[in-house]
C-alpha cells in the first residue's frame, strides 16, 4: 500500500508546487505590465543631480557599445 502511495503524493506535491509557480509568475506579469515603472515614480541616477537637486547641466561622456558581438565601441562627449 504504502509503495503505491508515496509515488502519488510525490506526483502531487511536485504538481502543486509547479503550478503555485506559475501562478505567482501570472500574477506578478499582469501587475508589472499594468503599472510598467515598479515603484511608479519618476527616477533620476544619482550622479545626474548636481548638488542643489536640479539635473546637472554638465556635459556627459557616452559610450556606446556596438552590436552583441562586442566588437565595436565608440565613446563621445
Amino acid at each position: 500500500m504504502s509503495t503505491a502511495f508515496l509515488p502519488l503524493a510525490y506526483t502531487v506535491a511536485c504538481a502543486f508546487v509547479l503550478l503555485s509557480a506559475f501562478r505567482g509568475m501570472a500574477l506578478a506579469f499582469r501587475r508589472q505590465s499594468r503599472t510598467g515603472d515598479r515603484t511608479g515614480l519618476k527616477t533620476t541616477h544619482p550622479e545626474l543631480i548636481d548638488e542643489n537637486g536640479f539635473i546637472t547641466q554638465e556635459e556627459l561622456l557616452v559610450v556606446h557599445f556596438g552590436g552583441l558581438d562586442g566588437n565595436s565601441l565608440s565613446v563621445s562627449s
